[in-house]
């Protein structure tokens, strides 16, 4: 068996191996702590049976992250392992492409029950998941925002935090013309004409990180 764990503390990824370990004796087990980290290791085309995405690694951007495995790795198996446990979110991640949704303190019998599942072609989430609020999962525009590249959500996201194209060319250190360039071409990707438009439908695939709330 082969894995990929992707998550951004040592000490959660040596836990994680070791019980992976224990189950699947002999496995190889691959550990990355960052988004293009984990790009970079799928574009070799590395062999997975199954990755463990922590939600909130490092440049994932939201839901984003997930996005953009599912649409250029779509035979990649994703198992979300996240300390969010909001049910929408859930939905979502599955709506998206992930395989199964493992929260971070599932007991080592509910990890490897989630892992035999999604192993065998299951989706598997947490017991008793309420219904999702259709609104909230319906067409979301992930399909888009993955043919998004790394600098264009760089952009996007900017754009998000209310900055204007000088302060993004100043903060990327690049030129205005390359920024307006860059949101002509997000805007023609995400079929709006304007920044309101990019800004809303980047916001559906944002979720907030529940280890970085503020006091």
């Amino acid at each position: 068996m082969q894995f990929i764990i992707a998550d951004d503390h040592p000490l959660f990824r040596t836990a994680m191996t070791h019980t992976l370990g224990q189950k699947f004796v002999g496995a190889e087990i691959e550990e990355v702590g960052s988004l293009p980290e984990l790009m970079s290791l799928l574009k070799t085309g590395v062999s997975v049976d199954l990755l463990l995405l922590d939600l909130h690694i490092p440049e994932a951007l939201g839901l984003t992250g997930l996005a953009q495995i599912s649409e250029q790795f779509p035979e990649v198996p994703v198992m979300i392992v996240s300390g969010n446990d909001n049910p929408n979110v859930i939905h979502k991640t599955i709506v998206i492409g992930a395989s199964g949704f493992l929260p971070k303190a599932s007991s080592n019998e509910d990890i490897g029950s989630a892992i035999d599942a999604v192993m065998a072609g299951h989706v598997w989430v947490p017991a008793d998941l309420p219904d999702p609020v259709a609104s909230e999962v319906d067409d979301l525009p992930a399909e888009r925002i993955a043919t998004l590249t790394p600098q264009q959500l760089r952009v996007l996201s900017m754009i998000g935090q209310g900055l204007y194209n000088k302060q993004i060319a100043s903060e990327l250190d690049v030129t205005d013309a390359t920024i307006r360039a860059h949101v002509t071409e997000i805007f023609r990707k995400l079929n709006v004409t304007n920044r309101t438009q990019a800004v809303i439908l980047f916001s559906r695939l944002q979720v907030d990180d529940p280890q970085h709330q503020p006091m």
